[in-house]
């Protein structure tokens, strides 16, 4: 019962996310993936099983870092969020003061603006968009960049597993088939045998007739197409158990790729609904103009000091009424001024805030199995419980790297 404790905290240390607690809603949409489960391995297996534990704590790990990464965001949105509302809840005077300033710096930043069309590279979204997420622009194209790579090697992966499943699958078949034949086969010889057995004795007792050759060929023919039966039947029967074990293998391995796919699948749609973007390389030319046009508005910038002073402005009155990130909203001056222009921001917001809300509980999701599959192992073959103790240690969360490294 302590060692079944102690596995049971070592998987609390991974997958704990503070603040989330009871933050979250169901979701209506799941993504459709198969787990791994123990009925698709030979338990009793040294190799199978090894494989199968490692397996399902990388899923612990990979699935509790994705739990981190994505409360991380939930909690900046939500963040974001908060300031909106307090901002809508100002006394009247004071949002009065701020859309006044707000109205300012529109107006000023549009004449500058007006000074750099010959840019037009980018539109006053994607500029905005590209300002707000500056600092992390250049290591989230890098990441996006990466996991579109990364999916479409699982993606070739997973059509590499396919076809060999259906492959796998096509050559049981075909033993089961070769068994069958073989089972008739040898049914036929004795039939057959038998028949021409009771002729040929009747011709050598009945009529006299020398009958002894044809027993003898009778007899060896039979004896051969019963061996030649037998030895077809005992090597299909011993390929088919090893294929049948294959099948099995090909099989976790999809499950386990399929999760990834699925994993990565979510990030990128998070990404790109964020950056407004279908593609990496739109990201990187968007990023390009930005700065282009960054140098542009700078130049014009720094002749006409007016607009820094009414950002100042602005930013010192969003601090005086307590906003998280004033700063955020020097590029979000319309929203302080047109309601509707707020609820477009509002609404992208929420929706963003569900995607990382599906990605933390289908995470959450994979975590779970994972780790009451190998609780059920430890429950349910305690002879294996030290076994378990030891790999689950090797992959303990700050270990993890170490402990691939290990592997390969």
């Amino acid at each position: 019962m302590g060692l079944f404790q102690w596995i049971k905290d070592k998987f609390n240390e991974w997958s704990d996310a503070p603040g989330m607690e009871g933050e979250f809603e169901a979701e209506e949409i799941r993504e459709d993936s198969t787990p791994v489960r123990r009925s698709s391995i030979n338990i009793r297996n040294k190799d199978q099983r090894t494989r199968y534990i490692e397996n399902c704590c990388t899923q612990l790990w990979e699935a509790s870092d994705e739990i981190d990464r994505a409360t991380m965001e939930y909690r900046l949105v939500t963040e974001y969020l908060t300031d909106m509302e307090a901002i809508e809840n100002l006394p009247s005077d004071v949002k009065l003061s701020i859309e006044k300033v707000a109205n300012r710096i529109l107006k000023l930043d549009q004449e500058s603006h007006l000074s750099s069309t010959r840019l037009g590279k980018i539109s006053a979204e994607m500029y905005g968009i590209m300002s707000l997420y500056e600092d992390r622009v250049p290591e989230d194209y890098k990441k996006i960049k990466e996991n579109e790579d990364y999916k479409e090697l699982v993606r070739k992966d997973l059509q590499k597993l396919e076809s060999e499943k259906a492959v796998t699958a096509y050559r049981i078949r075909e033993l089961k088939l070769v068994k069958k034949n073989m089972r008739s086969l040898v049914g036929i010889t004795i039939g057959f045998g038998l028949l021409l057995f009771i002729l040929l004795t009747i011709m050598q007792f009945g009529f006299g007739m020398n009958a002894v050759p044809g027993l003898i060929i009778t007899g060896c023919g039979a004896g051969i197409a019963f061996v030649v039966a037998f030895l077809k039947y005992t090597r299909a029967r011993i390929e088919l158990k090893r294929l049948e074990h294959y099948l099995n293998t090909i099989i976790s391995s999809q499950n386990t790729v399929k999760i990834r796919f699925v994993n990565t699948t979510n990030v990128l749609e998070y990404e790109y609904r964020k950056y407004r973007i279908n593609v990496s390389d739109e990201l990187n030319y968007y990023w390009d103009a930005y700065l282009e046009e960054k140098r542009a508005r700078a130049l014009i910038e720094r002749a006409n000091s007016e607009l820094g002073e009414e950002r100042g402005a602005l930013l010192k009155l969003l601090k005086n009424v307590q906003i998280k990130d004033p700063a955020v909203w020097l590029n979000q001056c319309a929203a302080l001024i047109d309601p509707k222009e707020m609820v477009e921001i509002r609404h992208d917001l929420i929706a963003r805030r569900q995607a990382l809300r599906k990605r933390i509980e289908y995470s959450s999701e994979n975590r779970d199995m994972a780790k009451d599959e190998i609780n059920g192992i430890v429950k349910d073959y305690p002879e294996y419980a030290q076994e378990v103790l030891d790999i689950v240690s090797m992959y303990d969360r700050h270990g993890v790297e170490k402990a691939l490294r290990k592997k390969a």
